[in-house]
């Protein structure tokens, strides 16, 4: 894919300009007050990976760089938001790049730290942190570190037929970033974390998920004319709204419960089970492909999703 190159600009502070980075992953729009993060990998349904959240994570910067942006909206292209993480295997001989296995800091000190959700959360909260609203706009499939993704934008804009689930919950995690309690409550999360049934947008309307939920023709409509509402306001005003209300869950405990729930994902790569049995998800997946994995997991496990492309 063609790297997409960013024009010069320079921020009104600054005495000179300079080239923001050339984006692959995401594509960088700007229009009048609105900025947009567009995760660009339709025909894999936009999965995220470490390289996607860094390009994610300065996307976002430069928009709170920008003093004509006043609120940044987070979509995807095609038919879904996000699938999740990029779990493809690596081919034989290559190191892989978006998978746990991979590492970030230390193959050996990873795992007992579980770095990879730490690097996440550290991207997450960037969004949780920025000084300017971000909108997820949702459709179609909303999964596992997508609703990750999602769940740490201020608000969630859902096509009433999408999907938001959390698949892996039957083979791998007990819940990478445990946001669903803050969101939901207590007892929707236990039974949206123990059965990994998908909610749609209704439903997730009803139980506090989403912030609207729209039928998904009037989605994109729907989302530019919230965004521009919300711009509307000043920023620095709506940056101490943002943040007065982001510290009343944090007096809660919500960022170290965030980083807790990390480490109970690096606990769940040693269980017995998986001593005992291994992990036939990730050994199918390499020996017949994701797809082929996928459409064993959702039938063995009782599944409600769908692997088929499209």
């Amino acid at each position: 894919m063609a790297k997409r190159k960013i024009t010069k600009w320079s921020p009104p502070y600054r005495g000179e300009a300079y080239d923001p980075p050339e984006f692959d992953l995401i594509r960088y729009e700007k229009a009048g007050p609105i900025g947009r993060i567009v995760l660009n990998s339709p025909e894999k349904r936009n999965p995220i990976g470490y390289e996607r959240l860094l390009q994610i994570e300065m996307a976002a910067k430069l928009m709170e760089l920008d003093d004509e942006i006043k609120v940044i909206i987070i979509k995807g292209d095609g038919p879904s938001f996000c699938s999740g993480y990029d779990i493809t295997p690596a081919k034989p001989g290559e190191e892989p790049r978006n998978t746990p296995s991979g590492g970030y800091i230390h193959p050996d000190r990873d795992p007992l730290w579980q770095s990879y959700d730490h690097e996440h959360l550290r991207v997450f909260f960037t969004l949780w942190d920025l000084q300017k609203p971000v909108i997820a706009q949702i459709q179609g499939y909303c999964l596992a570190g997508g609703s990750e993704l999602a769940a740490f934008c201020d608000v969630r804009v859902v096509a009433e037929d999408a999907k938001i689930g959390w698949p892996v919950g039957r083979t791998w995690s007990p819940g990478n970033v445990q946001f669903m309690p803050w969101l939901v409550g207590l007892t929707k999360a236990k039974y949206y974390m123990f059965t990994n049934e998908p909610m749609d947008g209704i439903e997730a309307l009803r139980c506090g998920w989403a912030s609207e939920a729209v039928p998904a023709a009037e989605l994109e409509a729907r989302t530019e004319a919230l965004a521009a509402q919300i711009a509307l306001t000043p920023t620095d005003l709506i940056m101490l709204t943002k943040r007065s209300i982001n510290r009343q869950l944090e007096i809660q405990g919500f960022r170290t419960g965030m980083y807790s729930s990390a480490e109970f994902l690096a606990l769940a790569g040693r269980r017995l089970s998986t001593e005992r049995e291994g992990d036939e998800f990730s050994r199918r997946a390499r020996e017949h492909g994701l797809t082929a994995a996928l459409k064993w997991r959702d039938e063995q496990l009782g599944m409600n999703y769908q692997t088929k492309k499209g």
